[in-house]
């Protein structure tokens, strides 16, 4: 075994040992050339005991020496520098350390180069992203942003930016969402042309400290695609519904004149008037169905129980409870949640599911009340399920489509989601969420 390979009590033991030696043999040989016990034993230590310094102050400069080393290295991790490898010391007391040294940088520099890539590649798909994306610090000054950032705001580079100077050229009205950090869907006339943006702010922690993070897109062409075809369609059925109602009130108005040059015949006017009666009546109801989707106001919140909610709208369209109720009351538009409870168990009752197979379950979510309606109808065909959410798709041949596509619009004002899923076994479910309390206080 080398001698470098002994611990530092063994190399001591090993150099004590040697130096008693010299120490003897140095006594020794200075008795037999004559000198007196005191003096060799005296020629003796003053031999041996500068030996003794020097191999001390060896030991030390080589263990300082990795101990400096060791120090620097340190530093070096300090400054987030994990390049610096030490070299292997043989030594029995620091080679275990300087060997857990080199992992931990190693360990550092692979998690480093991994986390850099993750960063390039994040960095890319955010770059490539169609949504401008912004985040600001707490003095509202922009820290990164994106490519479509830059172009939605008109400007080459963002970063440094105070939020409201890098807006100075948007639309007042968009200005005004941004500085008041409002969410959701913006729109105003601008050289006049309608603009549509989606706003989205969100809180988030980076470094133990708070930023916020803006996320924003201008979606004019995407809702002027969606309106055009939404009016489409709206003009297709109502053409559908007039020429249903207009082509046999013509036919019938057609015969009564035919009736009245022809006495023999009056006493079929009576019914014919009442057909055309009840074809305007159609007409009526139906023109009034899609004035009051169209003039549906914003929800009137407020806190309401929830009991006395579904014992009025089981009476009117029966159904199982599944579960008692998991709170007492939630925050929500009482007249619009009994509208949406309505027209979902209307739509249970008239899919050819039995009475005793509709029910409804409610749970509690977190800060939200979720509400799922289950039947064993016919289920909707696959691929529909966002169509029927959509206004004037119906399945029915006198539905108007609106009954599902007013609950989605109701549920959206009360900030939820409505979702539409074909059960395993047939029938369908209906699940929307509520808030249970106020949020904006929270």
């Amino acid at each position: 075994m080398k001698f470098k390979s002994y611990s530092l009590a063994g190399k001591m033991a090993i150099f004590c040992i040697v130096a008693l030696l010299i120490l003897v043999a140095t006594q020794s040989g200075l008795l037999f050339l004559g000198a007196s016990f005191n003096a060799a034993t005296v020629g003796a230590f003053l031999l041996v005991i500068p030996l003794v310094f020097i191999y001390c102050e060896v030991v030390f400069r080589q263990h300082k020496h990795v101990i400096d080393t060791l120090t620097n290295g340190l530093k070096s991790i300090r400054d987030e520098d994990f390049s610096i490898r030490i070299a292997e010391y043989h030594s029995y007391e620091l080679k275990d350390l300087l060997r857990m040294y080199n992992i931990l940088t190693s360990s550092l520099r692979q998690q480093r180069q991994s986390s850099n890539q993750r960063e390039i590649l994040l960095d890319s798909i955010v770059q490539a992203s169609p949504m401008g994306i912004i985040l600001l610090d707490t003095f509202h000054h922009i820290v990164y942003s994106n490519g479509e950032a830059a172009q939605l705001l008109k400007k080459p580079k963002l970063e440094g930016m105070a939020l409201h100077q890098s807006i100075k050229k948007l639309h007042p009205n968009l200005q005004v969402a941004i500085t008041e950090q409002q969410t959701g869907l913006i729109s105003f006339e601008q050289h006049d042309l309608k603009q549509s943006y989606y706003l989205s702010f969100k809180q988030v922690t980076l470094n133990q400290k708070p930023h916020r993070l803006l996320i924003f897109k201008n979606v004019s062409h995407e809702l002027s695609q969606e309106e055009i075809n939404m009016w489409k369609n709206a003009i297709r059925l109502i053409s559908h519904e007039l020429n249903n109602s207009l082509a046999p009130i013509s036919s019938l108005t057609t015969s009564a004149k035919t009736m009245v040059e022809q006495s023999k015949h009056l006493k079929l006017l009576p019914d014919i008037l009442q057909t055309i009666d009840q074809r305007t009546t159609h007409l009526s109801e139906f023109i009034a169905q899609y004035a009051h989707f169209a003039r549906l106001p914003k929800p009137n919140f407020a806190y309401h129980d929830l009991a006395p909610l579904f014992d009025q709208v089981n009476k009117l369209y029966p159904f199982e409870m599944l579960a008692s109720l998991p709170v007492t009351r939630a925050y929500f538009d009482i007249t619009q949640m009994e509208q949406v409870l309505i027209n979902i168990l209307k739509n249970a009752h008239e899919s050819g599911s039995l009475p005793q197979e509709i029910a409804v379950k409610v749970v509690k979510d977190y800060t939200r009340l979720r509400v799922a309606v289950v039947d064993r109808g016919t289920g909707i065909i696959d691929g529909n399920h966002h169509q029927a959410l959509q206004p004037f798709y119906s399945t029915k041949t006198d539905g108007t489509g609106l009954g599902l596509s007013l609950c989605n619009e109701i549920i959206c004002a009360h900030q939820g989601l409505i979702k539409l899923k074909n059960r395993e076994r047939g029938g369908l479910m209906v699940e929307f969420d509520i808030p249970l309390q106020d949020t904006k206080y929270n």
